[in-house]
């Protein structure tokens, strides 16, 4: 049985796995994560931009699907609780060459 802090660091490096962890480094000053406790699991998300953002000002940033506000590179996941077993919902990754 995982702890919402123990599962919240396996979703967050399971995303960033998933978008390269060299590519997430690269641009970590345009990174942002978030993340939630469900009842029976932490939802956790990366998301990424190539481009210089907008500064955040210390405030939240909403997540939702308006085109401008969406991260051109993403992954999202939800770690049971139970087992720690990853299941990836929505994943924009970079074409690795």
């Amino acid at each position: 049985m995982l702890t919402f802090e123990e599962a919240k660091k396996v979703g967050i490096r399971a995303c960033v796995d998933k978008l390269g962890y060299d590519f997430v480094r690269k641009y970590e000053d345009n990174t942002c994560t978030a993340y939630g406790n469900e009842e029976d699991h932490a939802f956790c998300f990366v998301g990424l931009s190539t481009e210089p953002r907008k500064p955040w000002n210390g405030g939240s940033i909403i997540l939702d699907d308006s085109p401008e506000k969406k991260f051109p590179f993403s992954a999202s996941c939800n770690v049971s609780y139970t087992d720690g077993k990853v299941t990836y919902l929505e994943c924009l990754v970079p074409e690795m060459t």
